[in-house]
């Protein structure tokens, strides 16, 4: 059983926009045990996604009891404000914000750490992954939003409040001038995430002047699918899509420099041949070299572990 394991474990969770994750970590990185529900949709408030988190804790806590336990890391899709201890304003969740640190630190009498999802996978991926031993490196993360985590010269870089790196509001395309959640205009998250791909493809049918094979509009990994099955233009749709998401890594190149980006997400994780078939092959760097580019090989966890490792080793992973 967990509560025998002389290591010490971590709760971590991931508090996404489309789920929620919680696992009971072991120092070394083992995942002793996880759950995961979806993420409240239109919640009232964020009471009900605080007792969400609050339930998943419940039933990732080791036998024994919580005498082994740490503390909770908490990855939460951002804007975060680390000094309050509080998701922001996120374009994914309607809530004008989500306290957490205060109120899982009384619910469970343990240390709190809350994070940016994207610099705890970041972490994660020093700790555990590709990014261990690399002092400059881009963890790139493409699910139903967008964002990065970015480590210079062994140091993760956070910013004034902890959302360093948020890529996904980089601007990548002009040409549909499509809408972003934050209420921007051609940003790389409004036409690349898995949110507003769908909405992309709307459009852009709309600009050619093709019908959709679609009586309904589509979700992101149905396009994916079609694509695959040889729909004519849903691939050509697709081939426009992976030169937008090859402008948004040239960015990152143009910007961090790095050493190597790993790129993680579901919407990468589901569809990498479509990545390396339509994306990598236009991404660009300014000064001529370029970084490895690769998937996490931390099978979508990388968040998760990195949340854990806060517990243990703080922001600041040696």
């Amino acid at each position: 059983m967990p509560s025998s394991n002389p290591q010490p474990t971590a709760i971590a969770v991931d508090l996404g926009a489309t789920n929620i994750r919680a696992g009971l970590v072991r120092r070394d990185g083992r995942i002793l045990a996880q759950a995961s529900i979806q993420t409240p949709q239109c919640p009232k408030d964020a009471e009900v996604i605080v007792e969400s988190l609050g339930g998943l804790i419940h039933r990732t806590i080791p036998g024994g009891g919580m005498a082994s336990v740490a503390g909770i890391g908490v990855s939460a899709a951002g804007p975060v404000d680390l000094v309050q201890g509080m998701v922001i304003h996120p374009p994914n969740i309607a809530l004008p914000s989500i306290p957490l640190v205060a109120p899982l630190e009384e619910r469970f009498q343990l240390p709190v750490h809350l994070m940016n999802d994207c610099h705890a996978g970041a972490i994660g991926e020093r700790a555990f992954g590709a990014g261990c031993g690399v002092a400059n490196f881009v963890y790139l993360t493409i699910s139903t939003g967008i964002g990065a985590g970015v480590f210079e010269q062994g140091r993760l870089l956070q910013g004034e409040e902890g959302n360093f790196a948020e890529v996904g509001h980089f601007l990548v395309e002009t040409t549909w001038n499509l809408p972003c959640g934050c209420g921007g205009r051609g940003h790389w998250e409004g036409c690349g995430s898995g949110r507003f791909i769908p909405a992309f493809f709307q459009e852009w049918c709309h600009s050619k002047g093709y019908h959709s094979p679609f009586i309904s509009m589509p979700d992101a990994a149905t396009l994916f699918t079609a694509a695959g099955s040889g729909d004519p233009i849903v691939s050509e749709f697709l081939a426009v899509l992976g030169r937008i998401q090859a402008n948004g890594i040239s960015l990152l190149i143009a910007a961090y420099d790095p050493g190597i980006i790993l790129l993680d997400g579901s919407v990468v994780r589901n569809n990498w041949q479509h990545f390396e078939q339509f994306s990598l092959p236009h991404v660009r760097s300014v000064s001529g070299r370029m970084p490895k580019i690769r998937m996490s090989p931390l099978g979508g966890y990388a968040p998760l572990l990195g949340a854990a490792s806060c517990v243990f080793d703080g922001t600041m992973i040696p």
